[in-house]
């Protein structure tokens, strides 16, 4: 009885395809970022990075996040690189217990949770986002946020972070859940101190909420056309 489903990623919208879904009723639209919210966030007293370049993580400190998987790759980094964990820990608190235990590089720092109203200002501090993902993602909204920022993202390859990361442009991508990999892409980003800024260049940022708004009134407008 739906008339039209909306998927924020072409990933997800395959994934709905394969369950027997019609492909025809389902639409890949990209979510609308509030930029402003980003861009305008005030500089708060956050510490400053004991190396760079300046790595970071803003999530769920969850298994299927992956963080162990980060932890384990920049373990075997150079003390001249840094890294900020940015995530809950009480949420599980079990699984932060082993990440902080996993820890050994002098660098990775826990920072608890970031206020919404703050994350600009915690990508603003960062060299790279990365998004160590070890299950399917739809469309993270933090990838978008670190794009508005002008921040590069580094992610594994895995759902539809291939589709938002595009690699050597707006980013970098690994084998998903391999340490090593992940720790040989870090590496490179550490050997070519031209390559982050090539990646800067390269991102192009989401659409805004207007944008978005715009192409939610073209959907509803044609529905409406095929009703009458």
């Amino acid at each position: 009885q739906i008339d039209l489903f909306l998927a924020p990623s072409e990933f997800l919208r395959q994934q709905y395809i394969k369950q027997g879904f019609p492909a025809a009723k389902i639409v890949t639209l990209e979510y609308g970022m509030d930029r402003q919210r980003l861009t305008d966030a005030p500089d708060i007293n956050l510490p400053t990075p004991p190396a760079r370049p300046h790595f970071g993580f803003i999530g769920s400190l969850a298994w299927q996040k992956g963080v162990h998987v980060l932890i384990e790759a920049f373990n075997q980094l150079p003390a001249s690189a840094a890294l900020t964990i940015y995530g809950s820990e009480t949420v599980f608190p079990d699984y932060v217990a082993e990440l902080r235990q996993l820890a050994q590089h002098p660098n990775i720092r826990f920072a608890g949770p970031i206020n919404f109203d703050h994350v600009g200002a915690a990508l603003r501090q960062f060299d790279a986002l990365i998004v160590p993902s070890i299950w399917y993602e739809n469309s993270p909204l933090v990838i978008q946020e670190a794009y508005v920022a002008g921040v590069p993202v580094i992610a594994g390859d895995i759902g539809a972070l291939t589709e938002k990361v595009h690699h050597q442009q707006s980013g970098l991508l690994y084998t998903a859940g391999d340490s090593q990999s992940l720790a040989a892409t870090l590496q490179s980003v550490i050997d070519q101190p031209d390559l982050l800024p090539r990646l800067r260049q390269g991102i192009t940022p989401p659409p805004t909420m207007a944008d978005h708004v715009v192409q939610m009134i073209k959907l509803y407008q044609g529905l409406a056309i095929k009703s009458t």
